[in-house]
């Protein structure tokens, strides 16, 4: 058998087997985005009746419209939920734990040399050489990065803003509203691009950021429920999440290279073992770790701002047979797992596209939220609006496909652009 047309007719296969997987891979991603709007709008809904029921018990107690759907409590829920997800595929060792080499040192220290680290930190006398001593080959091979810790902080304070700035532009306004909103998004990334990172793209890409503005304008002056607080919620969530994606994009090219330069230290050997494994920062590791961080920030934020509601609610409950909560917090809990789920769809799928591709399924993304939003909960849409939203999401896609041309052109070939792209901005895409 000629070995020429046998690779000629296997690879047919596998090409069709992996586009098949990439749509499934695309279908799943959207019906989770889909599934986390719908059932976070339905639990912001729910909430909201329940409070204000309550709240009409209370001769003297008033409520806004705004936190009357608990907006800031049901986001740290949702943060709990990702943290609890990925802690779990931690302790199982499915996902190598972040900072593994300050984790684990930490952990090293504290097992076997408990009462000399108290004694030792007391008199701040932890020197080099017991450090040395105490800490195993593979934990020596790995180098702590403070830095690190501090930079993916920075990046869960924009995320944890970020999201539930989103959650408050949905609980006052329809889904389509505050998705439109929120397509505004690529103009905030261009110019925190600029302050930051001192980033000047070519005057065609920023020229091509008009149609957005201006779709944008025309969607909000037909909308026939304007809401300032879902359109101020939104920019300030386009703001946070530009400057996520900034920061992150920072991060992870630090991780790469601070990965490339271990990687090319260490002989063969010890990567064959694994030593290295635990050292590396991906994007969902990265997504995970932020996750975690934001809900610890979100649980004073919550207790803040709606601490006096929940009080409320817990009073009632205790005085009398409280309000039937089961729907609601099984959309609450659903609403959380889907966030998180359709992240780790959403590494999966990008790991395995070209960044055009991406463009493409963001801006599809956008176009079925929006669709499903108007079809579950009848959403009135008047023909500015239409007119609009498709001026500026069409929008949005021309300027992803121009950015990327003009990033990629006498830079990178289209294999290397791909990796690095796909890594370094993914985690600015997750909401």
């Amino acid at each position: 058998m000629n070995p020429r047309l046998s690779a000629n007719t296997k690879m047919p296969i596998d090409v069709l087997h992996n586009n098949f997987r990439v749509i499934c891979l695309f279908a799943l991603w959207f019906a989770l985005n889909i599934l986390y709007n719908v059932t976070n709008k339905w639990a912001l809904e729910d909430v909201r009746e329940k409070v204000i029921e309550a709240a009409s018990q209370q001769n003297d107690f008033e409520v806004s419209y705004l936190s009357s759907s608990l907006p800031i409590t049901i986001g740290c829920i949702q943060f709990g939920i990702g943290s609890a997800y990925a802690c779990f595929l931690w302790l199982l060792r499915i996902r190598p734990v972040p900072h593994a080499d300050e984790l684990s040192r930490g952990m090293t220290v504290v097992k076997r040399n408990c009462i000399g680290l108290v004694r030792m930190i007391r008199s701040a006398q932890l020197t080099e050489s017991f450090r040395i001593a105490i800490v195993s080959p593979r934990e020596r091979s790995n180098i702590p990065s403070p830095a690190t810790l501090r930079d993916t902080s920075k990046i869960a304070v924009y995320h944890t803003f970020g999201q539930l700035c989103t959650i408050m532009s949905l609980s006052t306004n329809s889904i389509s509203f505050a998705h439109v909103i929120k397509a505004m998004e690529p103009l905030f990334s261009a110019v925190a691009s600029w302050l930051v990172l001192g980033q000047v793209m070519n005057i065609r890409v920023y020229m091509s950021l008009l149609p957005v503005v201006f779709g944008v304008a025309l969607a909000c002056a037909g909308a026939k429920e304007f809401s300032w607080v879902s359109f101020w919620s939104g920019m300030g969530s386009n703001a946070f999440f530009a400057m996520r994606g900034v920061v992150s994009k920072t991060v992870m090219e630090k991780s790469v290279s601070q990965r490339a330069r271990i990687i090319n230290d260490t002989d063969v050997d010890q990567r064959e073992r694994g030593y290295l494994h635990g050292s590396q920062m991906s994007p969902a590791n990265l997504f995970a770790a932020v996750t975690c961080v934001s809900f610890l920030l979100s649980i004073p934020l919550a207790l803040i701002s709606e601490g006096s509601i929940l009080k409320m609610l817990a009073n009632q409950s205790a005085e009398k047979e409280g309000q039937d909560m089961s729907r609601t917090l099984a959309y609450i809990l659903s609403s959380g797992a889907f966030h998180y789920l359709n992240n780790e769809v959403m590494y999966v799928t990008l790991s395995k596209v070209h960044p055009i591709t991406l463009a493409v399924g963001n801006t599809a993304k956008r176009v079925f939220i929006i669709v499903a939003g108007i079809m579950v909960f009848s959403t009135p849409v008047t023909v500015e609006t239409a007119i609009g939203a498709t001026i500026g999401i069409g929008g949005v896609f021309v300027y992803s496909l121009m950015k990327q041309w003009y990033d990629n052109s006498g830079q990178h070939s289209t294999n290397e652009a791909t990796e690095e792209d796909v890594q370094t901005t993914e985690l600015a895409h997750t909401h």
